[in-house]
């Protein structure tokens, strides 16, 4: 009877809830007080309630050994999101030796998990990037715009934070930046800004092991929940995998010495032939359902590779997939309408592409 403690209720644990369940798992899902996703799935077993956010890291560590300690039966950790992945990275020495992470390890998690170590990395890694700075004040940030030029984009440093429920803000002109920064985002102590790169957005999903890619699969994403393309992809479809993403994610993962599962994320400019690299998310992807789907098993894959001295087997294979997120297709739309994100003509040819054929 063993058991998959699955942290966070999250898009993807719906997803990896099911393919626990089909590999013979009990699932634990450890969810958050209000959140909601996978929790009325009959492929979760049970459900722990996990402490408030706002009572820190030792009382999720005291939460956490004491569940561990309660319920000899699991066998796994498996952290769903930034957030959860940053609490249980600071609890490894509470988590018994015959429970196994299912995560990256610490090194590889401080670099993919605060943007401005990442592009530092990057920097030094040799991976190319467009110029980058990062303001702690509202004055701050608007000097920074100003020395790197526009358009620039701008993201919260951390991961998994968002601007005023964006993950990202485009200033096309400096004449834009009171209009698009009233204020400074009170729960945000950095903003990362960078000179824009204008491409088109790709995602590869992958697997490491010591710093050497097992496997992986790349998608293109045809539109976000964004009209500016940011946000999260809402119709994407697998690709053929691109030779420059390849390279640039096995520098990446060979630099770091990186060991698990992720997903890359990467800009590519077909014109010019350039991409701009612009994360790894150490966790599973918001579309997992869709990876499953294709037959890339990355919940597999995930624990096998929290099995010591343990090869995984690469996914038999891959189906070409195409996928529509229709709720969060609803939800842009209605988001951009109320904040003002789009034109009547563009919220109409949205309204419209919700309903034509997917081929």
């Amino acid at each position: 009877d063993k058991a998959v403690l699955m942290l966070g209720n999250y898009r993807p644990a719906l997803a990896a809830a099911r393919a626990l369940g089909d590999m013979g798992y009990r699932v634990v899902l450890g969810a958050e007080p209000g959140s909601t996703g996978a929790e009325r799935s009959r492929f979760v077993d049970e459900i722990w309630t996990l402490p408030q956010p706002e009572r820190g890291v030792e009382a999720f560590r005291d939460a956490l050994a004491e569940r561990l300690r309660s319920d000899p039966g699991i066998a796994f950790v498996l952290p769903m999101r930034e957030s959860i992945l940053e609490l249980v990275d600071a609890s490894r020495d509470v988590i018994p030796n015959d429970v196994l992470l299912a995560a990256p390890q610490h090194n590889a998690l401080r670099v993919c998990l605060d943007k401005m170590t990442w592009l530092r990395f990057c920097r030094d890694a040799g991976v190319p990037c467009p110029a980058f700075d990062a303001a702690s004040s509202l004055e701050g940030l608007r000097q920074v715009v100003a020395d790197l030029g526009c358009p620039v984009v701008v993201r919260p440093s951390e991961a998994g934070k968002r601007i005023w429920h964006r993950k990202a803000i485009t200033i096309d002109r400096l004449e834009d930046f009171d209009r698009l920064f009233p204020q400074w985002p009170e729960e945000l102590s950095e903003l990362l800004v960078q000179k824009r790169f204008e491409g088109e957005r790709y995602n590869v999903y992958f697997a490491a092991r010591d710093g050497n890619v097992i496997c992986e699969m790349h998608s293109y994403s045809l539109r976000t929940d964004r009209i500016d393309g940011s946000g999260q992809t809402i119709e994407g479809m697998i690709v053929p995998t691109v030779p420059i993403h390849q390279e640039m994610l096995a520098t990446a993962v060979k630099a770091m010495g990186y060991t698990g599962i992720g997903n890359a994320q990467f800009l590519h400019d077909k014109e010019s032939g350039e991409s701009c690299f612009l994360e790894i998310n150490p966790r599973f992807g918001g579309s997992h359902a869709f990876v499953e789907r294709s037959g890339f098993d990355q919940t597999r894959l995930a624990l096998d590779l929290a099995k010591p001295d343990y090869e995984p087997k690469p996914p038999k294979s891959v189906r070409p997939v195409r996928f529509v997120w229709t709720y969060g297709d609803l939800h842009g739309l209605m988001f951009s309408l109320r904040a003002g994100d789009v034109t009547t003509k563009q919220a109409r040819q949205w309204a419209l592409a919700l309903f034509r054929p997917v081929p």
